[in-house]
């Protein structure tokens, strides 16, 4: 189930991460599910080009496998995890 307080946020934070990660599609997918995430290839695309929010588990899968690149490349882990997003309000 989608959390409109974070979509938003959530997808801002999934774009610029993957974005700045060079990545492909397919390279995010790979690692997505190589860290045990069963998102479908057509799932990360949506949610990366922005058509489709990420729901929690989506979301910090993807985090977790864009901030995995990072570390690996000596920065921090720059894509906030869903529970570090911050709430916007949708009233």
């Amino acid at each position: 189930m989608l959390d409109p307080r974070h979509s938003r946020d959530s997808m801002t934070a999934l774009q610029r991460g993957f974005r700045e990660s060079g990545w492909s599609l397919n390279d995010l997918f790979v690692a997505a599910t190589g860290i045990g995430g069963e998102l479908r290839h057509r799932d990360v695309g949506e949610i990366t080009r922005g058509e489709r929010g990420a729901t929690r588990g989506e979301h910090d899968v993807l985090a977790a496998a864009l901030n995995e690149y990072f570390t690996d490349h000596g920065q921090d882990h720059p894509v906030a995890m869903w529970d570090e997003l911050p709430t916007t309000s949708t009233s």
